[in-house]
């Protein structure tokens, strides 16, 4: 058989593969938006799954008759799994939809102070993969912030499982490590003193969390300019903003102290490595003040055939504030994982 037949059949079988998946895709989407609709929100079935620690983390799945992948989605620091509703309703039809909360946050429950590393979210986030994807079907992360370092987290820790089970990964706004000296934008000696005043702030707010955790109003009402300086870029919208706080407001403060801690200390450049046989995405936006654009360029820099998308005026919640796009690209990830895995291919 000639290499032109060859090529051409080969085209001609990834051409049907992505065929039958955005098939499938508009099938189940419509049938969900009716669900979604009668029913007043997204369907999910919920389960939980328990660490090897004994944390137990809240997981809802968005189930496929036919799925040719699941989507593992990964959140940021103070959210929860609700953070990915925009990307929910998008995406709802490409595969199974997994969301989980990270310990800490959200419906999961908290574990010792001790053990809010990154480390152990990448071990974590193993532990959702072996209990809620079944054995053989291929895996796409996607994890925005702290969730983008609890994949390369996962990469370092589970090599082997990256390697037979993830397909595809997508990296938004987060970084490879060196926060501990981030400005948040702040210019000149505002912002060399920002690191140092920021930790002193948090590890005073430890010494209070109960009390601060007692008067929740007062938490969001003081929380609020804060998020929307540092989540956000120009534009945001109100409701946008709101929603953020509230979650954020709603971590209890020893996770947000807990965590904090881990963001200064986190280095996973080296497990970049790791990822450079699967499809990969990084996308940031220009104006991010938490994971500034710099370290979403290191990250492509370290993932050459990486597709790099930097997102104009957009802050660090690019999942509300550039929803069409952050949708199109990881429909496009999904799409492009989903074909090297029916054809055998790694992006390599």
């Amino acid at each position: 058989m000639s290499k032109g037949r060859n090529a051409a059949l080969a085209g001609l079988a990834l051409g049907l593969a992505i065929g039958r998946v955005v098939s499938a895709a508009q099938r189940v989407q419509t049938r969900r938006v009716k669900t979604a609709s009668a029913s007043g929100g997204a369907p999910g079935r919920r389960t939980t799954v328990t660490t090897d620690d004994g944390v137990r983390l809240a997981v809802e799945i968005d189930d496929h008759p036919d799925p040719r992948c699941a989507v593992v989605f990964a959140h940021g620091w103070l959210m929860n799994r609700n953070c990915w509703q925009p990307q929910r309703e998008a995406l709802a039809g490409l595969g199974t939809l997994v969301f989980y909360d990270q310990r800490g946050h959200g419906d999961s429950s908290a574990g010792p102070l001790e053990t809010y590393t990154i480390d152990r979210l990448g071990d974590d986030l193993a532990a959702v993969i072996e209990a809620a994807v079944p054995e053989g079907l291929p895996v796409v992360l996607a994890g925005h912030s702290m969730g983008g370092m609890t994949i390369m987290a996962l990469a370092d820790r589970h090599p082997a499982l990256v390697e037979s089970r993830v397909a595809g990964v997508a990296l938004l706004s987060t970084s490879s490590g060196g926060l501990a000296d981030t400005t948040f934008g702040l210019p000149g000696p505002l912002g060399r003193l920002a690191p140092r005043v920021t930790t002193s702030v948090f590890e005073s707010m430890l010494a209070r969390a109960e009390a601060i955790d007692a008067r929740p109003r007062v938490k969001s009402w003081t929380n609020l300019p804060v998020t929307r300086y540092a989540a956000f870029g120009k534009g945001a919208r109100r409701r946008h903003v709101r929603l953020v706080n509230a979650m954020a407001a709603a971590t209890p403060t020893e996770a947000m102290v807990g965590f904090f801690r881990a963001l200064g200390v986190h280095d996973k450049h080296a497990a970049l490595r790791t990822l450079r046989r699967v499809q990969t995405l990084v996308m940031v936006g220009e104006r991010d003040r938490l994971t500034p654009l710099a370290h979403g360029r290191r990250i492509a820099e370290a993932l050459p055939d990486a597709r790099f998308v930097r997102i104009p005026g957009a802050g660090h919640m690019i999942g509300y504030e550039r929803a069409e796009l952050v949708n199109r690209e990881l429909t496009g990830l999904i799409m492009r994982a989903v074909a090297d895995h029916a054809t055998g291919r790694s992006a390599a």
